[in-house]
């Protein structure tokens, strides 16, 4: 398992790679990145990276961005956030994209351990790795499961796609992870993205990109809303990433999209 930390001040930065402690807990240092675009790139590299320690200002994204894109893309890796400023709505957006602890410069390394410790407990993997095991069953049916028990039938995936595809649809403006749906149709999010894949042909969340966009494309074009304004309504906090998913998935600008398809 590794950590990977993310801050533009290289003195701080350098500080935290080199701590004693993490080779203590295990935790091997993948890198520095000095930016969200930089640490996007080691994430996308490197799959053993399940805990990420980010400063939230830095130049060209920051943080907060950093976070939502774990948040959504990365849901199995961890945020701990720090910052120099106490920012209530720093700490309730972060809060609202999961993470894991929100510590104030100068960091107290005490402070940080903890929240690093309490990472590392939820981190450890399960004893079993079976397909019942992975449903939300009660003690006294998880106790009877067999390892190898099958998987249910079509019909049952069918549903358990549809109502997730339901919530999607529901909650677009707000931020979704696997997890998220995973809970409102009382699955596990490794078992529902088992289901989800067999039964879309797809991954959970380049369906979800997928749907945000063709939302996105609509209002674009039907509505006079300002760019920033259908970000918020497909569930984006940052208008610059929006821009840049949607240019990745389009080949336009918003902008250019808009004057296109308006005529």
């Amino acid at each position: 398992m590794k950590l990977l930390i993310v801050d533009d001040e290289w003195i701080i930065a350098d500080s935290l790679s080199t701590m004693e402690e993490w080779s203590e807990r295990g935790l091997g240092v993948a890198g520095i990145a000095h930016n969200g675009y930089e640490a996007i790139r080691m994430l996308e590299d490197d799959a053993e990276i399940r805990l990420v320690i980010s400063d939230i200002r830095m130049p060209d994204m920051d943080g907060l961005q950093l976070l939502q894109y774990i948040y959504e893309e990365k849901p199995d890796t961890q945020v701990i956030l720090v910052s120099g400023y106490e920012d209530f709505a720093y700490a309730r957006t972060a809060l609202k994209y999961g993470a894991k602890g929100y510590l104030l410069k100068p960091i107290d390394t005490d402070e940080l351990l903890e929240a690093v410790d309490r990472v590392l407990a939820q981190l450890k993997p399960p004893k079993a790795d079976t397909a019942v095991a992975q449903l939300d069953a009660p003690p006294e049916a998880m106790s009877e499961a067999q390892p190898e028990a099958p998987m249910p039938e079509l019909p049952y995936h069918a549903d358990i796609v549809q109502r997730a595809k339901q919530y999607i649809q529901a909650h677009l403006h707000a931020p979704l992870s696997l997890s998220d749906v995973a809970e409102t149709v009382h699955l596990t999010p490794h078992y529902l993205g088992q289901i989800f894949k067999n039964g879309c042909g797809m991954l959970f969340n380049t369906y979800l990109t997928q749907v945000r966009m063709e939302k996105a494309c609509s209002l674009l074009v039907q509505t006079d809303l300002r760019i920033y304004e259908i970000c918020e309504r497909v569930g984006y906090i940052d208008s610059k990433y929006f821009g840049k998913v949607f240019q990745k998935h389009t080949g336009m600008t918003p902008n250019d999209y808009r004057q296109r398809h308006r005529g």
